[in-house]
């Protein structure tokens, strides 16, 4: 159906404050509600702040001002994602609303997880609401896309991260200088750090090797924002890494992904072995770990093995202007990647360094 201007900017807005919880309330999806009067004045709106908390339904009627109650039997309701109809860590939103009973509902896209799956829409017209829906639909899968990948494919949305040298390497010493316990070889300027910890947060997981993890002994946290650090996938299949290095003493939580697995192993060890292939490990982090995005920061090994099996969605790479004249060699980025959809920014500069943001061929979001 065509939608009018106002239903647009509403949703626009409820867009915008979906997107505040971007680093929060994973594993569940980001939504936003706004509520409007006749007069097509806002008099409530909230967000999905957090996992757990009150849903951007609940938080958006409970912004609404006393004197304005009286009004809310006329309201119109502009939510980004389908109301959920089941009793999870919140109750139901399809509840609340089908109690209210507003005039009209405008949803923006259909919720994929099978415990909605279009019976929030339906509850709500069998109570006698207008829905209708998809204002902004495409927006809005791009705005939770890592949702929907959840619900459709069962697997974590998956971010390949990297930087290169302009000479194509992501370490500038020969092999017999990256010992064990020698650091990280940075490539890029200081001012590409803020960024770099932005796209820490935004996902749920962050997957190294164990050659990285001996070598460079990354921390793998977010320091320059507050927000909540990824949980640290070690991906160690030759089970290399001893249980008492400082990569599980900072981070308890750690999946440790391991060939095999004892009876009496510490719960966040993973059996996987290499031959069965990137999608049956995706599976499992996202199964048994909840992990709904994974951020792959390296080493070169693992991100090729990400890159020719096709067990990605996005690419994050930065360039420095300055040759190592050497090294190890960083991969090489895929030709057919896509530019981010919407206008969102596929490419930028921090300090000397660029940046660019691309999409796997598959994702089409218009």
């Amino acid at each position: 159906m065509k939608f009018a201007a106002a239903d647009i900017h509403f949703m626009r807005t409820a867009m915008e404050l979906a997107e505040r919880g971007k680093f929060t309330a994973a594993p569940n999806p980001l939504v936003g509600c706004v509520i409007v009067n006749n007069d097509e004045q806002i008099i409530g709106q909230g967000w999905h702040k957090a996992y757990g908390g009150p849903h951007a339904e609940v938080e958006a009627f409970e912004s609404i001002a006393t004197d304005h109650t009286a009004l809310i039997h006329e309201s119109t309701w502009y939510i980004t994602l389908e109301p959920c109809n089941h009793v999870g860590k919140t109750p139901a939103c399809a509840a609340l609303i089908e109690h209210i009973k507003p005039k009209r509902v405008v949803i923006g896209i259909r919720d994929f997880n099978p415990e909605v799956a279009g019976r929030g829409l339906e509850r709500l017209r069998q109570a006698g609401i207008q829905v209708d829906c998809g204002c902004l639909a495409n927006e809005l899968a791009w705005q939770n896309r890592r949702f929907c990948w959840n619900t459709q494919k069962n697997r974590p949305w998956v971010v390949l991260k990297w930087a290169t040298s302009i000479d194509g390497f992501m370490d500038g010493r020969p092999s017999e200088h990256r010992l064990p316990g020698s650091g990280g070889f940075p490539i890029t300027s200081e001012a590409a750090k803020p960024l770099t910890h932005t796209w820490r947060a935004l996902e749920k997981g962050i997957a190294v090797g164990a050659g990285t993890v001996t070598v460079d002994e990354p921390q793998l946290n977010v320091r320059s924002l507050t927000a909540p650090s990824p949980r640290v996938v070690l991906l160690d299949p030759e089970c290399i890494i001893r249980p008492n290095h400082p990569l599980f003493l900072r981070n308890p939580n750690a999946i440790h992904v391991v060939g095999t697995v004892s009876s009496n192993s510490d719960p966040n060890c993973c059996a996987w072995q290499v031959n069965e292939g990137l999608d049956k490990l995706l599976e499992q982090l996202f199964t048994n770990y909840g992990l709904s995005s994974l951020l792959v920061e390296g080493g070169a090994m693992v991100l090729n093995d990400f890159l020719e099996q096709g067990a990605w969605n996005e690419i994050k790479r930065w360039t420095s202007p300055l040759p190592t004249k050497g090294g190890l060699s960083a991969p090489l980025l895929p030709s057919d990647t896509i530019s981010l959809p919407y206008g969102h920014k596929s490419s930028g500069q921090i300090g000397m360094d660029s940046w660019i943001n691309r999409l796997h061929p598959r994702h089409v979001f218009d």
